[in-house]
Parts: structure tokens; C-alpha cells; sequence
């Protein structure tokens, strides 16, 4: 991988760059790589980003992203209104959303709980402009910088959406480390990770399967951030999947809608699991903030949200998802149950 743009590349010749590089920690960890990159990787958790050596202290920066991502479609079937699908923000505490000349509304319910998503809201009218918002008590250290309110302007008339919240986390903050020596090998203990005992080094040859998983991780990452990546193709439930084949899809220009090839055949699993069917595919595209327009949301005291969803008492209340098509599946006969027959004693 390449390193970062502010990641001197004469710098990378020092030698502990080669010295020190490998994997430190077991099911959780830190993977240092030769060329001043790194990966953090633990239970859900898998961030890359630099490293540099700073006298005896190594200093990590991860890879920023943005905090709120807005992406794009122009859906003919939608004859009223817009639907836009809300990923992520059930994390965090309480990120604000202003469509069009709405009042500012938390998309979650105090203390909401039991999340079952797709979570879509349908907003009537059209949709020329909107902000999203993060309060500014999420983000702490190194992240103050990353934009808390972003606003985007709607010139392509899209009124099918899809609205992503990378909720600050401790993973993409900062932090330090420093190599020591011990008996048991060479340990990296970091600022906010693995404690006092920090990571032990891992005695592992790089034609290890192990090795090559972290190798083949790495550069589908690098190819990733290199490759456009401001397009995403989702299911008409908002389940994303890689851009589709054109041997396998045809493009409906009219519904602007991907369809499979294999439309007829497929149509007994899309009936049983519409969510994680790949038939339908429409193509999203990312949208970018007004950078001269960011404002500071604040809510009404008594602003309701836009989902309301809780466990246990009220949760009749709580939203549920209603665009899955009902099908009345009729259930293939039941096989004949063949008794075994007895044979007679000769």
C-alpha cells in the first residue's frame, strides 16, 4: 500500500521500518507494515492508516473519512415525494437531520433501542437542500477537525437517497506507541490500546496463510481507495452489492434500474428473501457538501424524531419496515414418508 500523502518518503528508509514491521497482538492487535502504513484490527474493527517514528515513540494517524456521505438516484417509480435510507445513525448520540425547510429533528428517539432496519423515511415534495449534523461533543482529540454539519444542495433533482453516518470512534483517533524488548520478544505498547501489557510480537514468516490474509486485506483496501468509489448499487431495499456485470445485467433506461439476466429464474429466492436479493440493482451517486454552506443545527425542545423504535413497553409504537412485497408462497407437497418393510425369515 502507499503510504499517506504527508508520509515522507525519505523517512521510509529508515531502517526500523523494516526492523519493526509485523503483526503484534493475537484476536485484537496491530499489524505494522514496512511501508509506513498500519492496520488496527480487532472484533468488528479493521482501520488502516500511517505511522511514523518520532525519536523512540512510533505516532499513528488513521485514515480519515467523512462524517456524513449522502448518495444519490433518480427513481421514475417514485411519482411523489423521496425515500432515503438512514445507515448508521443509530451510533453516536443523537445526529440531527434539516430537509428541505423542515424544522431540524433527531432521526432517533431518545434512549432508542432494538434497531431493525432498513430504516427509510418518505419526505413529501420535493427535496431541493438538506443538512445533517453531529453535535459537537461526539468528537474529541484528533477528530474535532472532521466536519460536524454538512449541507447538500440537490441540483439533480434525486429523490431516492442514502444517507450514511461514520459515527467518531476511539479506533480512528490518533494515538502513540513505543517499542520495548522483554523475554517473551518485542512488545508495542500504545496510548489507548491492549493496556499495560501491550502487544506481543508475532513469530510469523510472511509466507504464512495468516500473513497472506492480512497482505490480501491490505491491498483490496489500497485498491479501494484508489478505484471510484463514489458510486454504490443497492436492491430496492437498500442492500448494496458490487457494480453489476453487464453479462449477467441489462440496463432499463426508462425504470433506471439494473436487471439480471437471470430475472425469471430468480424470481422464487427474490419472493423468499427480497433483502438480500441482487435482481434489481439501481445505481446511487455520491453527492458532495456545499463547503460555503454549514450550519449549526439546533432542534426544537420538543422536536419528535423521525424513527421512533424501543425494546419492551411502547414497543408497539416502534417502526417497522413495510415496503417488503407480501407473496403468497405456496408450499411444494410434502414428500411420502416410505415405512421400511419387514422381511420375512426365510
Amino acid at each position: 500500500m502507499t503510504a499517506a500523502s504527508g508520509q515522507d518518503k525519505a523517512s521510509i528508509k529508515d531502517p526500523r521500518y523494516q526492523k519493526y514491521a509485523g503483526r503484534y497482538g493475537g484476536s485484537s492487535g496491530v499489524v505494522l507494515f514496512d511501508d509506513g502504513t498500519y492496520l488496527l484490527y480487532g472484533y468488528a474493527t479493521a482501520v488502516f492508516g500511517t505511522y511514523r517514528f518520532e525519536k523512540d515513540r512510533l505516532v499513528f494517524s488513521a485514515d480519515r473519512q467523512e462524517v456524513f456521505q449522502v448518495y444519490g438516484h433518480r427513481n421514475p417509480s417514485l411519482t411523489k415525494g423521496n425515500r432515503i435510507n438512514f445507515v448508521g445513525f443509530e451510533r453516536g448520540s443523537k445526529p440531527l437531520v434539516q430537509l428541505g425547510t423542515d424544522n431540524a429533528r433527531p432521526v432517533f428517539n431518545d434512549a432508542a433501542n432494538c434497531f431493525s432496519g432498513p430504516f427509510v423515511y418518505v419526505h413529501p415534495g420535493k427535496l431541493d437542500q438538506f443538512t445533517l449534523a453531529a453535535p459537537g461533543r461526539e468528537f474529541s482529540g484528533t477528530q474535532k477537525a472532521a466536519n460536524v454539519s454538512a449541507t447538500f444542495i440537490n441540483k439533480e433533482g434525486y429523490n431516492d437517497f442514502i444517507f450514511l453516518y461514520n459515527a467518531p470512534s476511539r479506533e480512528r483517533e490518533d494515538f502513540v506507541g513505543q517499542i520495548a524488548s522483554a523475554k517473551e520478544g518485542e512488545i508495542l505498547r500504545l496510548s489507548n490500546y491492549g493496556g499495560a501489557e501491550g502487544y506481543v510480537r508475532r513469530k510469523e514468516e510472511k509466507a504464512t496463510n495468516n500473513w497472506k490474509e492480512i497482505d490480501e486485506m491490505k491491498s483490496q483496501y489500497q485498491q479501494n481507495k484508489v478505484a471510484e468509489n463514489d458510486i454504490l448499487y443497492a436492491n430496492p431495499h437498500y442492500q448494496s452489492f458490487d457494480a453489476p456485470d453487464s453479462s449477467r445485467y441489462h440496463y432499463d433506461k426508462t425504470k433506471n434500474v439494473y436487471t439480471a439476466r437471470e430475472e425469471k429464474e430468480n424470481q422464487a429466492r427474490y419472493m423468499q428473501d427480497q433483502y438480500n436479493d441482487p435482481t434489481y440493482l439501481r445505481q446511487y451517486q455520491e453527492m458532495t457538501p456545499n463547503a460555503d454552506h454549514s450550519v449549526q443545527l439546533i432542534p426544537k425542545s420538543k422536536a419528535t424524531s423521525l424513527f421512533f423504535t424501543v425494546c419492551g413497553e411502547g414497543s408497539e409504537r416502534s417502526y417497522k419496515y413495510t415496503d417488503y412485497i407480501e407473496y403468497k408462497i405456496t408450499d411444494p407437497e410434502p414428500p411420502v414418508i416410505l415405512h421400511p418393510v419387514r422381511i420375512k425369515n426365510q
